[in-house]
Order: structure tokens, then sequence, then C-alpha cells
């Protein structure tokens, strides 16, 4: 379990999928970059204000619980990523081959400056129930 969230250096995307997948089962995968003018704000080149991964995604949120958010960096670029805990604010910038793995429930996060062709792969998590065992 993550209280808050975890960075990961030199890492590859199977690594970090692997990570991802010891905290629970995947309910959404996704390229985050810059692919759209209008909608959704993670594909826009625009900043995000702190929030966590579901408040825009109100039918995702309505069928599952993200308990766990992974981000991790294909592309960098000067994009910001900002991460709320415990009141302080935390700034990262993300490089090729980092990830950072947030607790959804218990952190904020936000996005500050031009994304440009910075492109993330994200995945949202679901923490699975203990296994139950048989008497």
């Amino acid at each position: 379990m993550i209280q808050h969230y975890s960075l990961i250096d030199n890492t590859t995307a199977d690594q970090f999928i692997l990570e991802m997948l010891k905290l629970g089962k995947p309910i959404e995968t996704s390229l985050v970059g810059v692919f759209d003018t209008e909608g959704r704000g993670s594909r826009r080149d625009i900043d995000l204000p702190f929030h966590r991964d579901g408040d825009y995604s109100k039918d995702i949120a309505a069928k599952h619980s993200i308990d766990y958010v992974g981000l991790y960096c294909i592309k960098g670029g000067e994009s910001k990523t900002l991460l709320e805990v415990d009141g302080k604010e935390i700034e990262l910038v993300l490089k090729e081959g980092q990830a950072v793995i947030m607790n959804n429930k218990n952190i904020r996060h936000a996005r500050k400056g031009p994304v440009g062709d910075r492109l993330l792969l994200r995945v949202w998590i679901e923490e699975s129930e203990p296994a139950k065992t048989i008497s």
C-alpha cells in the first residue's frame, strides 16, 4: 500500500505496469498527451487544477474506486506534475523512464506548464480485496 506517493527512477514500462498490478486491478489505462483542442483536460495543453482522478470522470468513478493513479513518462517535457501532500506542494518534472504512483484517496495532483510533446502512460487501479481464507 502506498500512503501518499512513490517516485520510481530508471524503470521500464513493463516494470511500471507490474508494480501497478501489485496494487490491484486496472480499471483504465490511457496515454496522456496533447491530442485534443477541447474535451478532457488531460488530453489538452492546459494547466489542470488540483484534483483526484475520477473528479471529472464521473461515469468511471460511479462504477469503480480509483484508489491508485500511476504515471509513467514515455517522453519527457517541461510540464510540471504537482502533488498536494499533507498541505504541502511537491513539484515534479517527470523524465523519460520515471514513474510516479499516487494514492488517489490521500493526495491531489495538478499539472502546470506547457505539455508540448510530453507523453505519459496513465493507469488507474482499484484496490483488490484481500483473498479470503477457507477454513
